[in-house]
């Protein structure tokens, strides 16, 4: 979690809906509605996040947010804290955008059926939304930014973009199917939980693939926790929504 999660824990988690309620047009802008999805025996929870604006009727950007391992559980809850959701929150014009905020269970990470999971849960969300597919985005932080570039490589026609902050580089074949997708990395060179040689590698990896589109951005003297830093930089959302799917 961020370091402003406290000022807004009781916001986030005040007046959640029932779990897997279905999308209603009493679903008010500006809160979280409370999903689940059955896959395979196992029972999911997910976020959604309706800015600020939000109406039917209208195609909306739509972010696929990762969070890292301290957000892993059952509640459906945590994940609403993580740094990108809290900017959202408090710069609703820089992401006017639905967020979609899958929990990864315990013990677990986002790779197998919780990535399934995790791209199954942004697919009904733009369906029952109303999200622009030339507008879907996909972001991480942590063990969530490992999972946000395995996702990515699994379906790289799906994203405009990916945001990875401070995590551990996937496998070589993994990066060698991100070489046409715009992706921006950051990471702290003090970083003591995912050693900062991780992006460093990852980017030249990248750039090796053939990737000309891939940023790096290092932030001197900090560690692991950046998150907010990257999310409540201005440019970071700028550079997000310029970047578009084709038709």
């Amino acid at each position: 979690m961020g370091t402003v999660t406290m000022a807004l824990v009781a916001c986030l988690l005040a007046g959640v809906p029932e779990a897997g309620a279905p999308p209603a047009p009493g679903d008010a802008p500006g809160s979280f509605v409370a999903r689940t999805l059955a896959m395979r025996g196992e029972t999911f929870q997910y976020s959604v996040y309706l800015p600020p604006g939000y109406r039917r009727g209208r195609a909306w950007p739509v972010i696929l947010v990762l969070h890292g391992a301290s957000s892993r559980g059952t509640d459906g809850l945590l994940p609403r804290a993580q740094s990108l959701a809290e900017a959202a929150r408090l710069h609703p014009e820089r992401y006017p955008a639905v967020l979609v905020l899958p929990q990864c269970p315990p013990d677990r990470e986002w790779s197998g059926e919780v990535a399934d999971f995790a791209l199954e849960a942004l697919e009904r969300t733009v369906v029952d939304y109303g999200g622009d597919r030339q507008q879907v985005y996909l972001a991480g932080q942590s063990m969530g930014a490992r999972g946000a570039l395995l996702l990515a490589s699994r379906a790289p026609e799906r994203f405009a973009a990916v945001v990875a902050v401070a995590g551990r580089q996937p496998d070589r074949s993994a990066v060698s199917r991100l070489k046409a997708l715009p992706l921006w990395v950051w990471h702290g060179d003090a970083d003591a939980v995912a050693p900062v040689s991780e992006s460093r590698s990852l980017v030249q990896a990248l750039k090796a693939a053939g990737n000309s589109s891939v940023r790096y951005t290092e932030l001197s003297g900090l560690g692991h926790d950046i998150f907010d830093t990257v999310y409540l930089d201005a440019a970071v959302s700028t550079w997000l929504f310029t970047q578009r799917r084709p038709k």
